[in-house]
């Protein structure tokens, strides 16, 4: 970061030398403890001691916050009145007059959300412990010096980031909900109402879930919704691709380090398990994370501790794991690419999430799905799809599952097609009706003509829109037998084009 030399005015406000270099701000921000930029962070000191009063105003200047000092606490409870910005008390246990736990009790009523640090000498630590019990956030015991001082406005400055976080969350948590609801995740098939159940059975408790599934079947939207409607809804989800980490920072970014372990760690980082502490952590590609990582998380999963790099003790963490991985656990045992033991600890359930080829009747309504979301995003709108695009779709292999057949229908509405979809608004790949699958379907014998049967009676549903005694009529038999078909081939009665 630039350093930039200290004007006379900024060294009158923040009792520095005139012409001391100074980290440079940008903009209305300027660099905190933690490394990030922040609004400034003012904090006020309330000790009847004026020449610790001036050090550690000079203290809190140097390290980038603003810092105003009164010497008694009546005085203290008026600025804190008349300024709200401040974000933290500093405020010594005894004064004369009022003692620091009663400036605590008045200013947690002036300003409930306040933090508060109080200084006490060390004959009258159980004082400060009993204010902690009343609001206080931290204590700090003279004599201390600069790094202690810091340290503790710097815990207060994460915690309150948290908090907020957690409060966005909340906020948010109504709308997350109905986005991962089950019926939102699209699939009629009997296949999927299988992994439904599973999932259902996983959001009901608390053990490790291994997703398995190929790239674009959806895994971290089914972590999502899992966790969403599990009973650490209202807590973090933290999502983690092992794939996206370089193998030396693994470690420090799962499990946090301290400050100086190693070149370049110039903070304490929690990492991102502490991160998900009371929520969930989701682990996608987990086969991709290097083995000595395994063996410590394995251990996380046991003991339910872990230890920051560069630290000896261990902190008890809270999580619930969830794990995904794109080939079978059983390949990527054998492969070396995960052990064993650590699969039988993130695996206690495991879902299968099948390919889309492996679900072509989901196919229209997973299209009709991606539809209605795109007609709210673009300006053109889809009002009808030709069968033709219906059969497409339908015969098409997706090697891409549910993402490419989402990436397909928003190129549609970005080439610019309205009102009705006909196949010359597909891509070109998908318009060559493949042989693979159709054609195969035609020359095997008694299932493949009543896998025809069952398409000519959906295609014919479809075109009538639903209507029972057009698609009969269309069919050429009665509507008892059309009923009698629906129910031989299991086919529902909605219509997902209407």
């Amino acid at each position: 970061m630039p350093l930039v030399r200290c004007p006379d005015r900024s060294a009158r406000q923040n009792g520095l030398r005139e012409g001391q270099f100074l980290p440079c701000p940008r903009g209305p921000f300027r660099p905190t403890l933690s490394g990030m930029d922040q609004p400034l962070t003012k904090i006020l000191i309330v000790e009847d001691d004026t020449d610790m009063a001036e050090t550690c105003r000079r203290i809190f200047a140097r390290a980038g916050f603003l810092a105003e000092a009164v010497y008694a606490g009546e005085a203290g409870l008026e600025k804190l009145r008349a300024d709200p910005d401040f974000t933290i008390v500093l405020t010594d246990l005894r004064m004369p007059g009022m003692d620091g736990t009663e400036v605590l009790r008045r200013a947690r009523e002036i300003r409930p959300d306040i933090d508060v640090i109080i200084m006490t000498g060390y004959g009258t630590i159980q004082n400060a412990i009993q204010a902690m019990k009343i609001g206080a956030s931290d204590y700090i015991t003279k004599p201390f010096d600069r790094e202690e001082l810091l340290r503790a406005v710097q815990q207060i400055l994460e915690a309150r980031q948290l908090r907020s976080e957690n409060d966005r969350l909340r906020l948010e948590n109504a709308d997350l909900r109905q986005m991962y609801e089950f019926p939102n995740i699209v699939g009629r098939s009997p296949i999927m109402q299988r992994v439904f159940a599973r999932m259902r059975a996983a959001a009901a408790h608390d053990s490790s879930v291994l997703i398995v599934g190929e790239t674009g079947t959806g895994k971290e939207l089914v972590a999502r919704a899992i966790h969403y409607h599990s009973p650490r809804a209202e807590q973090p989800f933290v999502p983690v691709n092992c794939n996206a980490i370089p193998r030396d920072l693994f470690e420090s970014e799962l499990f946090g380090h301290r400050k100086g372990a190693f070149t370049g760690a110039s903070r304490d980082t929690i990492g991102l398990v502490r991160a998900a502490d009371r929520g969930t952590l989701f682990l996608d590609e987990v086969a991709e994370m290097p083995p000595e990582i395994q063996v410590r998380l394995l251990r996380v999963l046991q003991e339910r501790r872990v230890r920051q790099v560069g630290d000896v003790t261990e902190a008890p963490v809270d999580v619930r794991f969830l794990a995904a991985t794109g080939i079978s656990a059983e390949v990527a045992i054998r492969e070396g690419r995960l052990r064993q033991d650590l699969y039988y600890r993130i695996g206690v359930i495991t879902i299968d999430l099948p390919p889309l080829r492996e679900r072509p009747e989901d196919i229209p309504f997973l299209a009709q799905h991606f539809l209605e979301r795109f007609n709210r995003v673009f300006a053109n709108k889809v009002e009808a799809v030709d069968p033709r695009v219906i059969d497409l779709l339908t015969t098409y292999s997706w090697p891409g599952n549910v993402r490419e057949l989402g990436n397909v229908i928003e190129s549609i509405f970005a080439m610019g097609a309205s009102g009705r979809v006909v196949p010359e608004d597909l891509p070109k790949h998908l318009r060559q009706r493949p042989a693979s699958r159709g054609d195969a379907l035609l020359a095997t014998g008694p299932e493949a003509l009543a896998d025809a049967e069952r398409r000519t009676v959906e295609q014919a549903l479809r075109a009538a829109r639903g209507n029972k005694s057009r698609a009969a009529s269309i069919l050429g038999i009665s509507r008892t037998r059309l009923y009698n078909k629906l129910r031989l081939y299991g086919i529902d009665d909605g219509d997902p084009w209407k």
